[in-house]
């Protein structure tokens, strides 16, 4: 089988990883995608395909109006209103659907998540994940019976959760020693979240990290002792560790897996953040494989720091022949730093407690350096294409705002830019006041709510209080008119996280791990539901087509199992998706 390195930690050169002619070819027939049109292309006066009737529907339109009934011709709303009047309009052929009184929504879209990685790592890893596994001993003792059946040589990979130092039971992660012990014929990276990493002798010698070597060749990074020998921990090696899902199991992710995953918790698009070696084969899918059940805005990136990333980006576009209701490139990524969950966030305050997994200084870690910020951000506006700059310390927001705030003093028109994860672990006011000026620039943040429930006590034990107290200020940044749009983050390293209606739960009761956080930061039921449908459309560049059931837009809905606008905030996080519908078909039930 052909193997592809990519995934979570997997090497992803765009230009190093797919062959010459491959390359040419890809090159040669890529276009740039078609613009997105919400004209429709049915008649005004034909029959609707199908008509829902019985409903309560939350538009989520300017107006924030109410319906009972919509048709559907296409694949697109073309009526929406009461009942009667609906019901009216169907022919002999069209299909009637009662919604049975139900509470019915647009569509949810996942504003940042990994879905390739999501299914690889749920499948392929081995899982050490709090709190099923409580204690370092426990994850290596589920290690070592992973290493006695595996073939000597083969890389083996770990799960653990974000903040695992503050969460396992002795208050830190397993050591390099350790996993030479429990897995002495093999290399192995156990991931603590996604930008921290510790690996056995075996993987750092394959991955040429010895004696004075600190820096890897695709933006990570290796913690070295006072003697210049490697510890084992790495930092954000997303480029630089090779995992290795194979092209066929590829095409099965995008083919069922993701799709099956996403819809059955009410999603009916994502944005999916893929790595640029895996873009062929989703490439192959969106010109081979039936219509999917959920619709791909796709961002790219290249390596954690983008130095590698080209600047004509042709070659990401989707080939002609797909369905660009369904696949769509849409944008690039960069990391500008770590993330503070294991205390790497690049911040201007040193983290405190745990230092002996920190980076010098202990301050988190620069991936991207200023002037190379930028660059990612004019190659996006000159392509037209958005730009993605993850910023999780305080000290990277700035950056990434000052990144964009340069781009556009030489850049006439507004373009779409986006900081990723913005002011989930701090923000200073200052920082609010930048983005709310770039905001009528095209500036869009993401905000990932569920963080809530997993974070906030591990952000105390990494930050200052005064510093770790101004995490997650969602009223503010709704406030200002930021309208966050909410991401899953989804990598597989939460299976947990892909649940909205927990997300949903905690921005409107503000309970966190640390019991209720910051009270007055609050939002109400109908924004917490735009955050995850037309604030997210905007963020991607879509509100013309998605986030909201308005006339000429993809009949994208879901039905909840219960009335989210009737019940007790505490019961949000108790709802279910009773049914999913992409261009007006059920993809879930």
């Amino acid at each position: 089988m052909t193997k592809m390195k990519c995934g979570c930690f997997g090497l992803v050169n765009f230009s190093s990883q797919i062959p010459n002619t491959q390359r040419r070819s890809i090159l040669k027939t890529a276009l740039t995608i078609p613009a997105l049109t919400a004209a429709p292309t049915w008649a005004a006066n034909s029959d609707p395909d199908t008509i829902f009737i019985n409903g309560k529907i939350s538009t989520l339109d300017a107006a924030n109006k109410t319906a009972t009934a919509l048709a559907v011709k296409q694949g697109k709303i073309t009526h929406i209103g009461d009942e009667a009047t609906i019901r009216k309009l169907a022919g002999s052929n069209t299909r009637v659907i009662d919604f049975k009184g139900k509470r019915v929504v647009p569509g949810f879209i996942d504003a940042h998540c990994h879905p390739m990685e999501t299914i690889y790592m749920q499948n392929d890893w081995v899982d050490a994940r709090y709190p099923e596994v409580p204690t370092v001993k426990a994850a290596l003792e589920r290690i070592q019976a992973w290493a006695n059946k595996t073939e000597a040589g083969k890389w083996i990979f770990v799960a653990c959760v974000s903040a695992s130092q503050n969460k396992f039971e002795e208050k830190r992660l397993p050591n390099r020693t350790e996993l030479d012990r429990v897995a002495p014929n093999n290399p192995v990276v156990l991931a603590n979240g996604t930008h921290m990493a510790v690996a056995n002798t075996m993987a750092l010698k394959i991955l040429g990290v010895t004696k004075g070597v600190s820096k890897l060749k695709h933006g990570g990074s290796a913690l070295l002792d006072q003697d210049g020998e490697p510890t084992g921990v790495l930092t954000d090696v997303q480029a630089d560790v090779p995992t290795t899902p194979t092209v066929e199991e590829m095409r099965d992710y995008y083919s069922t897996g993701i799709q099956k995953l996403w819809n059955q918790f009410g999603f009916t698009s994502v944005l999916a953040i893929t790595p640029s070696a895996a873009l062929p084969v989703m490439h192959h899918v969106a010109q081979n494989a039936k219509q999917p059940t959920l619709r791909y805005t796709v961002s790219v990136w290249s390596s954690s720091n983008a130095h590698d990333m080209p600047e004509d980006l042709s070659a990401f576009a989707m080939p002609p022949t797909a369905n660009p209701e369904f696949y769509r490139f849409g944008g690039i990524k960069d990391w500008v730093d770590g993330e503070n969950d294991c205390r790497t966030g690049y911040m201007y305050e040193a983290y405190i407690g745990h230092a002996e997994t920190d980076p010098p200084g202990n301050k988190g870690t620069l991936v991207t350096p200023q002037s190379d910020i930028e660059r990612v951000v004019r190659i996006a506006a000159k392509e037209n294409k958005f730009s993605m700059l993850h910023c999780s310390g305080d000290r990277a927001m700035d950056m990434g705002l000052t990144a964009i705030e340069s781009v556009m003093k030489t850049t006439k028109e507004n373009t779409l830019t986006r900081i990723e994860h913005f002011g989930m672990f701090q923000m200073q006011d200052s920082q609010l006041e930048r983005a709310k000026k770039l905001k009528a620039r095209g500036l869009h943040i993401s905000v990932q709510p569920t963080w809530l429930l997993e974070l906030v006590k591990a952000d105390f034990e990494n930050m200052p209080a005064e510093v770790a107290k101004t995490g997650f200020q969602f009223r503010k940044m709704i406030d200002a008119g930021l309208e966050p749009a909410a991401g899953t983050d989804m990598t597989g390293i939460y299976m947990g996280n892909i649940n909205p209606f927990t997300a949903m739960y905690a921005s409107v009761t503000r309970q966190s791990d640390r019991g209720v956080f910051q009270p007055e930061q609050a939002v109400t039921v109908t924004e917490a539901l735009s955050m995850w449908t037309i604030w997210a459309a905007r963020s991607i560049g879509e509100a013309n087509l998605k986030g909201s059931l308005e006339v000429g837009k993809f009949a994208d809905m879901v039905v909840l199992s219960d009335d989210i606008f009737a019940m007790s905030p505490d019961k949000i996080k108790d709802l279910k998706v009773a049914t999913t519908i992409v261009n007006g078909e059920v993809v879930y039930s």
